[in-house]
């Protein structure tokens, strides 16, 4: 993909939206999915025929409708930078994240997938390099990260190489944490939401003291 080309003036304003639970993604980093229902098929079928882009946004945990979910205004818009169709016919595809968006409005079309008008606006940082802003996050500061995610991982039963993760960008590990951990889907849309990384890095500081401290349950986090 070349990124030069992708800019605010030609973003599309109707997106392809796939609700997926537990499920975020950030501006350069990449999102795997398996995709295998007939709905969603059609839509990685006509995003590579069009312009590659499809947007991912979680479901509100409020919602009752699991066909056709209510969903956070906040997503992320990807583009398709790597498929393959599996012999079964399910598709695997490596979306690469371009920017987030707010949803305006849903649109009626005659697909089996849903398409929603979207704005940009929020988020025009997302355009530009984030590791211009990684000068804010000082050293001691992802050093602290990394030693409470390491007792955050023991505490799930999670393992990961810690060789590799201490030598990534700050950016790219904030980001990163944020799309692994088994955070609760409002805790991740927190996230998802947040305007810079010094923001990101402070919520994701306070989401696993959390749960390292003690000093809330599942019931008593809030949905943001």
């Amino acid at each position: 993909m070349n990124n030069k080309k992708i800019n605010l003036q030609n973003m599309p304003e109707e997106i392809p939206v796939f609700p997926l639970s537990n499920a975020i993604f950030f501006p350069d980093t990449i999102l795997p999915l398996n995709i295998f229902e007939p709905r969603y098929k059609q839509m990685i079928e006509d995003a590579l025929s069009q312009n590659k882009f499809v947007g991912i946004a979680q479901p509100n945990v409020q919602t009752s409708d699991t066909y056709k979910p209510t969903i956070f205004n906040v997503g992320c818009l990807g583009v398709i930078s790597k498929h393959n169709q599996t012999p079964d016919g399910r598709y695997l595809v490596n979306l690469e994240g371009i920017t987030r968006f707010k949803v305006i409005k849903e649109l009626e079309t005659d697909k089996l997938y849903r398409t929603f008008k979207v704005s940009y606006l929020d988020y025009e940082q997302d355009f530009k390099n984030e590791k211009k802003n990684e000068k804010v996050i000082a050293q001691t500061e992802v050093l602290e990260l990394i030693d409470k995610s390491k007792k955050f991982f023991r505490m799930f039963q999670l393992s990961t190489d810690w060789s590799i993760v201490e030598k990534v960008e700050p950016s790219q590990l904030i980001n990163s944490l944020a799309m692994i951990c088994p955070f609760t889907v409002g805790e991740k849309q927190r996230l998802l939401e947040t305007t810079s990384i010094q923001e990101r890095n402070d919520i994701l500081n306070q989401i696993i003291n959390f749960y390292i401290l003690g000093n809330t349950t599942d019931t008593q986090r809030k949905i943001h």
